[in-house]
């Protein structure tokens, strides 16, 4: 048996409390937090989340808080993968997060809201869902190598999520209409991150935040990315929430919002790295208000 000094007790707490992860010693279940779904990316699968479940487990969210949806095909086209997977599989964790803290006998508020990190083309179909379907149940989007302006990389794939990426930055509904209603065009423009905490770029509309609908949104990315091509796809603008993302080893705040890992990785370790955990961890601890 490992036993911890005081001293590495001291730290680890100290840890906790501010991001959450990083130590062995497991928190109590704490039923205040926010349950999260996560969203895997093209080809992938659930099981890339496992890490990052753990970690979470271990820092308080209950295990009953934590679901990974199973996108089935996984190169599902985004809008059926938003509606017909995240949809319900939101509404399912809900309850049933709600009647596991009831059962521990948790007298607080019940979860009304979700947080959602996605990787990849998980990006797209969780946009989708927190944009056209029910962004009054979201409160934190995070994406991870978020293909948001789809990717180059799978213009030489046949399958219907790929048809949904290529080409990146599409211009015109012409040419990919998922990408322009998400992210509209140089002739019509649209915001991003409706009902978003942040500040979008001038000339952009903007979806004001109210009392139902109000969203942090953040990115997680690496550049050069194998995947997201160009890497700049990611971006996303009018996230974060008006303040700077509190400073994070590894990681630079490029524009509001959108941060840049700093460390060799590769994109399809992502949801697994350490660094991408540490930060994801913090942002979803953070209490969002709803601003303007």
């Amino acid at each position: 048996m490992r036993f911890i000094t005081p001293s590495l007790r001291l730290a680890c707490l100290s840890l906790l409390l501010s991001v959450g992860v990083g130590c062995s010693v497991n928190s109590a279940p704490d039923f205040s937090r926010t349950p999260v779904i996560f969203v895997h990316g093209h080809g992938m699968s659930p099981n890339d989340w496992d890490g990052m479940i753990e970690q979470l487990s271990r820092a308080g969210y209950p295990q009953g808080y934590l679901h990974a949806v199973d996108i089935q095909p996984n190169v599902m086209a985004n809008v059926e993968a938003a509606e017909s997977v995240i949809a319900p599989a939101v509404e399912t964790l809900l309850e049933s997060a709600g009647q596991l803290a009831r059962d521990a006998g948790y007298s607080g508020s019940l979860p009304q809201r979700v947080d959602i990190v996605s990787h990849s083309m998980g990006a797209m179909s969780s946009r989708w869902y927190a944009v056209r379907v029910s962004p009054e149940r979201v409160r934190v989007w995070i994406s991870v190598g978020g293909a948001n302006h789809g990717t180059n990389v799978l213009c030489r794939y046949d399958d219907d999520g790929a048809a949904d990426m290529c080409p990146a930055f599409a211009r015109d509904q012409g040419q990919n209409p998922l990408q322009v209603s998400l992210n509209g065009s140089r002739d019509n423009p649209v915001d991003e991150t409706p009902w978003g905490l942040g500040r979008d770029s001038e000339g952009r509309p903007r979806v004001v935040p109210d009392e139902a609908r109000h969203i942090a949104w953040f990115t997680i990315r690496i550049d050069p990315d194998l995947w997201i091509e160009p890497a700049e796809s990611a971006i996303l603008d009018g996230a974060g929430t008006g303040l700077s993302v509190p400073g994070k080893r590894n990681f630079r705040e490029t524009s509001p919002g959108n941060l840049l890992l700093l460390t060799r990785a590769i994109h399809d370790d992502l949801p697994s790295d350490e660094d991408v955990i540490d930060v994801v961890a913090m942002l979803l601890r953070q209490d969002y208000g709803a601003e303007d």
